[in-house]
């Protein structure tokens, strides 16, 4: 009998392997595995069991059971070393559940008592009659369930049935699909067979093996952590197995499920989630979604590694490889996180290279596009068929990294159009894939849906691992130097006590930059802007303070060097706007031709002004290192430094021009975090731009095209802004703020969420304002309750503080909500409100192109208007909603249509008929604001995703504020 090692299933994976061997053994009326209400998980079979006819049954045996039979897993992720021990553990895990259910017998809580008991284990039990673990156990679990009768209370188990590790072994072998539906159970001559190609063998993890080379690259590739060669004297690499970290996240908005994130995604991704598979997580992928500097690339490298330390645990590598199985190893057991037992074969994809594929033209599968670039790294080309026939083998993690670095709507929408293509393949092909997208939230308005993606939303890092994370960078930059490593040590400890620094300290990127800062610096940064800004100068200081001829050069030409960065940056930002430079780099003759026309400005002649840019370019690529080889160029490594840069070149000029420049790019999700830094730098400037940052607040929504402020852009902001802590000690700036902030609550806000956390970003000293204002609602018409309870619920899904969560359940209560605004609000927004309640009492169903061109009033618009219009309008059918109640009643959400509202919004752009549609919308009743929700959603993205980077260039160019 083959020694399957079933260890490496995991415990949830091993219940799903109990239950498929029940439904062969038992037949199909086995139950899949739920949480008992004792807390146990359990599978249940109802019926007759004819033990004669199973692989389990002793020779000979005529036993049937005819009643409730409840079986119940027993996983050891460590069997113990000897079967004694093994035993032992098993006794004490089924005294335990019999006393359980003993007790669930006399108190009554459970709605149906077994009649026969399955427990079904991993561990081996030695056989030796009488004194074997076999026979040990069974006379305990008979002596338990004998006594349990004796006491009454209803507990009457007439028979039980142990199966253990050479059981399952056995049924393994009588039922080889279920075998093969369990990777961890295969070897590499099984997967060979399935797969049966003789050009290109995958799987076998040889040295000619395709897979193999890849894993192997992509394990070296994946160990450096970004800002490696960065800051002060301690220039020791950062590689991902010395400092990695696990986050906490949120699962779909509620903080009663917050997990770590990798440990989830593992815990997920053990298990078979095979469409077909019983028993599989209902969600099985996932959507990472998280703030700049926040980790989320780190943590998907993390993922690769493990499941590549996973796939790699049998193979005789290199000693350099070795080196980095077992850091990684070393760092998921620091973590407390499991080697995956099922060993999926990890593919890491940049979505920003992959989207400039799509941009092309190039129609390229993500099937066909992960074959070339296995092709590019490895000795044999790769074909998609091939790769599909390993997709339906073998279980896959498929990480598709920075989906908020594919700035058109266009690219997006094709990205998402290539993963439902896959997702719609490998459901075909019944295959066990797991995909992790990665995200910023800013701009994620096109979700993947609800159905089959969690999304985990990540939160800041915990003050205690925040210093843990830190100590562990120290340790690594300073393994010589003890004073420097203790003194490093202590003004990062002062920063954590600090109530502003430790605002600071919130993401792995911010406390890492801040490790390298205090080396220097003992006055810590109170903002992003100041911390990204002195993370600059540190690495420049570094470099003039050194001994060698290149620091008088960089001493010099300090300033010229500063003004290149802030250029580049600029540059890059503009083109990873748009689809064809979502991996934005520049190339090395548009670099020296920059940095010479800088020099130019200056005054130099052509010639001069060529040598010195040929020196200026190569301090900036060779000394300080922060702009680095990318693709035929160069670009920033960290995002946020290039948006630091960018930020930098917008704020240079006139007042006027400046918050010109800001109003530009307000709109748009990519250029969001280069706002922000903008903001922090000029309030950092002048104390003047409090009043005229809220003035371009008060006036940016305004626009006849974007329906002026029905959609407004301002409260998000003002949220940004206040969650960035940059109104800390301006007291009238942050009124000024917390009022822009309200004007969310005129009517239901596209992105509830970022209402919320901004709301919960407010000092204390406003908290019995804001809630006043959300109470007000109550008696403020449907639309104005039905955005307070939206903000409320998503508030209440983004905090843990008590005070706050007491604060918003009364307030909701306030609010007087009837049964039918709940079922309205649950049907829009997912909101926990309306959940369970009976369905309402439809009285008609509209379609919103119907609904929309019967209340625009076209009188006055010439042939050509009306044709734009219509075909505006035309593109919402499809969206439908349901009308409750008497006239005018309640519109409520229904079918959902997935076409794009572009024509609506080219429409939009003739101010006459924005005009129009604007006067229908304030028409129509308070109680149908779904409807003015609904096109809000559809709107909204597409014209914040207008580029707006060529317009800005020219504007500056225009004022000559480039050079």
């Amino acid at each position: 009998m083959p020694d399957y090692d079933l260890t490496r299933l995991g415990d949830r994976a091993f219940e799903q392997l109990v239950v498929s061997l029940a439904l062969q053994e038992l037949g199909p009326g086995v139950g899949v595995f739920g949480d008992g209400k004792d807390g146990g998980r359990e599978a249940t079979f109802d019926g007759t069991i004819n033990w004669s006819a199973t692989v389990t049954s002793p020779a000979g045996s005529r036993d049937i059971w005819t009643g409730y039979t409840v079986l119940q897993a027993k996983y050891q992720v460590k069997p113990k070393p000897t079967p004694y021990d093994n035993a032992v553990w098993l006794q004490q895990q089924l005294k335990s559940e019999i006393a359980g259910w003993s007790k669930a017998a006399k108190l009554r809580s459970r709605s149906r008592l077994p009649k026969y008991l399955i427990f079904v284990t991993n561990i081996d039990l030695s056989a030796v009659a009488k004194v074997g673990g076999i026979d040990r156990v069974t006379a305990a679990v008979k002596k338990e369930l004998e006594d349990a009768a004796g006491e009454g209370g209803g507990l009457d188990v007439q028979d039980f049935r142990i199966w253990h590790a050479d059981q399952i072994r056995s049924m393994l072998d009588a039922h080889q699909a279920v075998r093969w539906a369990f990777p961890g159970l295969l070897t590499a001559g099984d997967v060979l067979a399935k797969l049966g190609h003789g050009a290109v063998s995958l799987g076998n993890l040889d040295v000619q093996d395709p897979l193999r080379q890849e894993l192997l690259k992509s394990l070296t590739a994946d160990r450096w952590i970004r800002l490696g060669q960065a800051g002060g004297s301690g220039d020791a690499k950062l590689w991902l197995d010395d400092i990695a970290i696990d986050l906490p996240a949120v699962v779909d908005g509620s903080h009663s499920s917050t997990v770590q994130a990798v440990n989830h995604v593992l815990e997920v991704g053990n298990t078979v989630l095979r469409p077909r598979q019983i028993d599989r997580y209902q969600k099985p992928h996932m959507v990472l979604v998280g703030g700049p500097g926040q980790g989320k690339s780190t943590l998907s490298q993390l993922i690769a590694q493990a499941y590549r330390t996973a796939m790699l645990s049998d193979a005789d590598v290199a000693p350099g490889a070795q080196v980095i199985l077992e850091g990684t190893r070393e760092a998921l057991k620091r973590l407390d996180i499991a080697v995956p037992g099922n060993r999926r074969w990890p593919v890491r994809i940049d979505l920003a290279k992959y989207a400039e594929e799509l941009g092309s033209g190039r129609d390229t599968s993500l099937l066909r596009w992960i074959a070339q670039h296995l092709s590019k790294r490895t000795t044999d080309t790769v074909h998609p068929t091939i790769l599909r026939d390993w997709l339906r083998v073998w279980p896959w993690a498929l990480i598709l990294d920075g989906l908020d670095e594919v700035p058109s709507q266009l690219s997006r929408r094709a990205v998402y159009e290539k993963v439902n293509e896959l997702l719609t393949d490998a459901e075909d092909l019944d295959s066990d894939l797991l995909i992790v997208v990665t995200t910023r939230p800013t701009g994620y308005d096109e979700r993947f849906p609800e159905e089959q993606f969690r999304h985990l939303r990540l939160q800041r890092v915990p003050p205690e691992k925040a210093a843990a994370f830190a100590e562990r960078i120290i340790d690594k930059r300073f393994p010589d130097d003890e004073d420097m490593r203790l003194k490093v040590i202590g003004r990062m400890a002062d920063a954590a006590r600090d109530p502003i620094t430790v605002r600071l300290m919130e993401t792995p990127l911010q406390v890492t930059i801040m490790s390298l800062i205090v080396e220097k610096y003992p006055n810590l940064p109170p903002d992003r802007f100041t911390l990204f800004d002195l993370y600059f100068r540190t690495v420049s200081d570094r470099e003039i303070a050194k001994d060698i001829p290149d620091a008088r050069f960089l001493s010099q030409n300090n300033s010229q060097i500063d003004k290149l960065h802030e250029q580049v940056g600029l540059r890059l930002q503009v083109d990873s706007e748009t689809a064809d430079g979502a991996d934005a780099h520049m190339s090395h003759p548009v670099l020296h031709d920059l940095a010479a026309a800088l020099m130019q400005a200056r005054g130099f002649e052509e010639d001069d002004a060529s040598a010195r840019a040929t020196a200026i370019v190569k301090a900036a690529t060779q000394r300080l290192v922060l702009l680095v080889p990318r693709d035929t160029g160069v670009g920033f490594d960290i995002r946020t430094l290039q948006e630091l840069m960018a930020a930098r070149a917008i704020i240079e000029g006139d007042d006027r021009q400046v918050i010109s420049r800001l109003r530009t790019i307000a709109h748009h999700p990519h250029w969001r975090n280069t706002w922000l830094l903008a903001v922090g730098a000029l309030l950092k400037r002048s104390d003047r731009f409090e009043r005229l940052i809220l003035e371009l607040l008060q006036n940016l929504d305004s626009e006849p095209r974007r329906l002026k402020d029905r959609y407004p852009t301002s409260p998000m902001l003002a949220a940004e802004i206040l969650e960035d802590n940059l109104a800390s000690g301006r007291p009238r700036f942050e009124r000024g703020l917390v009022a822009c902030l309200l004007t969310s609550l005129d009517r239901p806000p596209v992105n509830p969420r970022r209402i919320a956390d901004g709301i919960l970003c407010t000092p204390s000293a406003y908290r019995k304002t804001v809630f006043e204002q959300l109470g007000s609602a109550k008696t403020s018409g449907p639309a104005r309750r039905a955005a307070a309870a939206l903000v409320l619920d998503a508030m209440e899904g983004a905090t843990f503080d008590q005070g706050r969560l007491n604060s918003i359940k009364i307030t909701t209560l306030k609010l007087g909500l009837t049964e039918l605004e709940k079922q309205t609000l649950h049907r829009w927004g997912h909101s926990s409100l309306g959940e369970g309640a009976e369905p309402v009492e439809v009285d008609s169903q509209v379609d919103l192109a119907d609904y929309l061109k019967s209340a625009v009033e076209i009188t006055g618009l010439d042939s050509e208007e009306t044709e734009l219009l219509e075909c505006g309008i035309e593109s919402l059918r499809g969206f439908e909603f349901q009308i409750s109640g008497s006239d005018p009643g309640t519109a409520i959400s229904s079918i959902v249509n997935h076409d794009s509202a572009e024509p609506l919004a080219r429409a939009l752009e003739n101010e006459t008929l924005a005009t129009a549609v604007g006067m229908a919308l304030n028409a129509i009743p308070g109680s149908h604001w779904v409807i003015e929700a609904i096109i809000g959603g559809l709107l909204k993205p597409i014209q914040d995703r207008i580029p707006v980077g060529r317009e800005l260039l020219a504007s500056m160019e225009e004022s000559q504020d480039l050079f």
